[in-house]
């Protein structure tokens, strides 16, 4: 028999494990994201991807999902590390970037600039310019192309050595019969 869980019990697992939650309120047309810290009678306390510490109804969450990602110390060295500026991790970011075609390139600002609704520049002089849940969905995107791209020229070079292979026009699993 399955024991299913209840909305609270689910809540209180999260904020045991300090995960990281995506959920929607009552009236709300957006999500909301961050990681469970606290939970008390009525309220479940979240502090977002920006350090802000909220407080929720638990009766007015109407969706709540566990996201799996890397612990909260985890996710505290990463955001230190972008925050102080490390030049190094952002010139990287501008370079990765600058090394695409300049189609890739405008395909990629353009969407950022819809997601985060302001127009998007990718230069050594502007990335310091953002915030840090904007570096990490920019430095995503890139990174999602560019391992697209790679998994692509992999794919394409197996299908090549495969059509190339003298493959038997028969297969036979078991005894094979003449």
């Amino acid at each position: 028999m399955h024991n299913m869980m209840n909305k609270r019990q689910f809540i209180e697992m999260t904020v045991k494990e300090q995960r990281s939650v995506v959920f929607k309120v009552n009236k709300q047309d957006e999500f909301f994201r961050g990681i469970s810290t606290e939970l008390n009678e009525d309220y479940l306390f979240v502090e977002t991807e920006e350090g802000i510490n909220l407080k929720f109804l638990i009766d007015d969450i109407t969706e709540i999902y566990a996201v799996n990602s890397s612990s909260p110390m985890h996710s505290a060295i990463q955001s230190h590390s972008l925050l102080k500026g490390s030049k190094d991790d952002l010139e990287n970011l501008v370079l990765q970037f600058e090394s695409l075609n300049d189609d890739v390139k405008k395909q990629i600002t353009s969407s950022l600039s819809k997601v985060l609704g302001k127009q998007v520049i990718i230069s050594k002089m502007d990335i310091t310019s953002y915030n840090l849940s904007e570096i990490e969905m920019i430095a995503n995107t890139i990174n999602g192309y560019i391992l697209t791209i790679k998994t692509l020229d992999i794919r394409s070079e197996f299908f090549e050595s495969y059509n190339n292979m003298d493959l038997p026009e028969k297969t036979c699993f078991g005894k094979v019969l003449d």
